[in-house]
């Protein structure tokens, strides 16, 4: 198992995300990204929490208590059951296209045009469908 901070560089990494974009995100300094990467500091509990959202994975595998990346021990929440199949769906996809290499993560560009030009095509067909049930 490796360190929290090498767990979280290598998912930073697969996600094709920069320091300065996951700190960002997570609303810490790149120094401090750096140093957690680096196995300087450890970051407390609201950060690693913040940061396994961002690299969609679970507290327990950046803490190095699984190596199961989407472990979610707790998680039996159906929003987040529609999400995993909303994703899954989307990746299988992607890879069936030659887009991403098969079970490959999605990572932000991919999924912000999914949710960008899936959001407009729905929209077309529900108008398009409207106007036939009208007529």
């Amino acid at each position: 198992m490796g360190s929290i901070g090498k767990r979280i560089l290598d998912l930073r990494k697969q996600l094709n995300l920069s320091q300065k974009e996951l700190a960002e995100r997570t609303g810490i300094t790149e120094a401090t990204l750096s140093r957690y990467e680096n196995n300087l500091r450890e970051p407390k509990a609201e950060i690693i929490t913040k940061i396994s959202d961002v690299l969609e994975c679970s507290t327990d595998y950046l803490l190095g208590r699984t190596d199961n990346k989407k472990d979610y021990t707790k998680c039996n929440n159906s929003k987040t059951i529609v999400y995993k199949r909303i994703e899954e769906k989307i990746i299988e996809r992607l890879s069936d296209e030659g887009i991403i290499e098969k079970n490959q993560p999605i990572n932000q560009y991919i999924a912000d045009k999914v949710v960008k030009y899936g959001i407009e095509a729905t929209i077309e067909i529900l108008k398009l469908e409207k106007n036939k049930v009208e007529k």
